[in-house]
């Protein structure tokens, strides 16, 4: 997307680079995008389409560019330097380093002209304030280490009953008592947070804390955020109001709506919600799986947002198609009669949509969509993801009572035994893109593997799913832990990255669950599953460290917060589960 279009990028930052850089006395600037997000990638295209942007990198700078997909060890610190300044919008990410990799700042503004003053201030502050400069990044550096990173082992936390209530609490007071929810721009929701609270309020009632959250999800399933044609949910909005939805639907994302909704249909009883899970579970299935049975990573449009018409609809094409019915339609489908009748419009679902619209109506909608053009697939097939989806579809088939998903995750798990491992030494591979293999595994592609494999094994029993969870990971106690403060590192621990200089643990719970919480979670479980002393050894070292931070972390320790739940509910009886 970006190659031969004017500025002169590199891939990685190779020692040649590194050489380059110190002998002609230049900083590094490092871009981390990613193409789903239509935000992102088309505000991206026009920063660097500017000339004097592409001017001034070229003379001044070694161009690095990445896919946030693969290089997880950029994107996190990247991600780390961007919380420091208090943004919260997850790219895209502009990053400037020293000649030894300390970074510099880190940025998600693409406006061309806050840019271009950025980039001169540091040509100017390396010209005449060079050691502030040093210092600069080496204050940043010392502060993005201890961001998210746990320094040593934490010892003697509590880890019972009332400190997970008083993390509910604070989150509830976080989330609704504050603008918080109302300030993110955009908003992106985050299913797995919300997934904790579900699990929580079916462990714990409490009718305030329920009644809000039903409200929330009743708020997002009835807005344009969700796609009542296809099924499926948005990434983001363009704010908490969702009446404007910027068009990416990620696989991960996706997976943990269909957790979160099932979950909520088994403790509210709302069949709404059912109907949710279950349009998910098929936008899932309809547009994600490839011809071999594994799951891409995402869909977006291309263009600009503001020329997007793939997924909305004029009244006047409703005429077209429905010429009895367009004004019931149109209605059903949320739909300003009194707008101008060519303008495009976004359908919203309401709560008697589906009474309204038949399935042979919403086949003739999506009909008419293959008509437009700009429908982009990211057709890597990435482990974590798909992992993340086959224990989503395990838990689900629980909820919904629903044996055709638990059938959809072994075939998906399967497809990554076969597919995404290194038949040399059985590591897991990143990803697979037109048959073939790419890069090494991170943490979090064994942590979900891991945690699929312990679902499918609790959803049948069936022992070689179990064999699978212990063989990985005794691998990643090998590969990833860190006996000095009990966790595990985001890569392998002798990988070296090529671009920044220190290593990242992925401890925080933004948007998607943190590798290291996913790994407490599978060692809670296996030691439900054995009895294993080790694991259970382990996995409180890993609640230790964090218990002393959770309180006023709100969402960003969610996931960790669903493994106290765990914790304080372990139920060991490993006889009857392995006989």
């Amino acid at each position: 997307m970006f190659n031969g279009k004017g500025v002169n990028w590199h891939y990685s930052l190779t020692n040649e680079l590194l050489n380059i850089a110190q002998e002609e006395d230049k900083l590094i600037f490092l871009h981390i995008g990613y193409i789903s997000n239509i935000n992102i990638r088309e505000s991206s295209l026009e920063l660097f389409a500017k000339q004097e942007v592409i001017s001034l990198l070229n003379k001044n700078f070694i161009c690095i560019i990445e896919d946030k997909e693969d290089k997880p060890e950029s994107f996190l610190l990247a991600l780390d330097l961007l919380f420091l300044n208090q943004d919260f919008s997850y790219g895209p990410m502009n990053m400037f380093i020293m000649p030894n990799r300390r970074p510099l700042i880190a940025f998600s503004d693409c406006d061309p002209d806050n840019f271009l003053e950025i980039a001169n201030s540091l040509l100017l502050a390396k010209k005449e304030k060079r050691e502030k400069l040093k210092q600069l990044s080496e204050e940043l550096s010392k502060r993005a280490i201890n961001t998210g990173i746990i320094t040593d082992m934490k010892k003697d936390s509590v880890i019972e009953k009332p400190i997970l209530e008083k993390y509910v609490q604070m989150w509830f007071k976080n989330m609704f008592d504050t603008d918080f929810i109302y300030k993110l721009k955009p908003f992106t929701p985050n299913p797995a947070s919300l997934y904790t609270i579900i699990e929580y309020l079916r462990l714990y009632p409490d009718k305030r804390f329920s009644d809000k959250m039903e409200e929330l999800l009743n708020h997002m399933q009835y807005s344009a955020l969700f796609d009542v044609i296809d099924g499926g949910f948005f990434r983001q909005a363009i704010d908490y109001s969702c009446n404007k939805a910027l068009y990416e639907k990620s696989l991960e994302e996706n997976s943990l709506f269909l957790m979160l909704y099932s979950a909520a249909y088994k403790l509210y009883g709302n069949e709404s919600y059912k109907v949710t899970s279950l349009m998910t579970y098929n936008f899932i299935l309809n547009e994600l799986l490839n011809d071999k049975g594994a799951l891409v990573n995402s869909t977006t449009l291309m263009g600009k947002i503001e020329d997007a018409v793939y997924y909305s609809y004029s009244v006047n094409e409703l005429s077209i198609i429905f010429p009895e019915r367009y004004s019931q339609i149109a209605i059903a489908l949320g739909m300003d009669m009194t707008q101008n009748r060519m303008e495009k419009q976004t359908p919203v679902r309401g709560a008697d949509t589906y009474i309204y619209i038949s399935e042979e109506d919403i086949d003739l909608l999506r009909q008419r969509r293959l008509e437009h053009r700009g429908y982009y697939k990211d057709t890597r097939v990435i482990t974590a993801s798909n992992s993340v989806t086959a224990t989503a579809f395990s838990i689900a088939s629980i909820y919904l009572q629903d044996p055709s998903m638990y059938n959809q995750a072994t075939k998906i798990f399967e497809y990554l035994l076969f597919n995404n491992i290194d038949n040399s030494d059985g590591r897991l591979y990143r990803y697979t893109c037109c048959s073939d293999s790419y890069l090494i595994g991170y943490l979090s592609d064994y942590a979900h593997f891991i945690e699929a494999s312990l679902e499918l094994y609790k959803n049948r029993f069936d022992t070689e799913y179990l064999m699978i969870a212990k063989r990985y990971t005794e691998m990643v106690m090998e590969r990833f832990y860190k006996p000095e403060n009990g966790m595990f590192s985001k890569s392998e621990r002798d990988f070296v990255s090529d671009t920044v200089p220190f290593k990242r643990e992925s401890n925080i719970d933004f948007i998607r669950p943190s590798a290291n919480s996913v790994m407490a979670g599978n060692l809670i479980s296996l030691y439900e599953i054995t009895a294993e002393e080790r694991y259970i050894t382990i996995a409180k070292q890993q609640l230790n460290n964090i218990v002393p931070n959770l309180l006023n972390s709100g969402p960003m320790l969610s996931s960790w917060a669903h493994k106290i739940l765990k914790y304080i509910n372990i139920d060991v009886n490993p006889l009857s589960k392995e006989n």
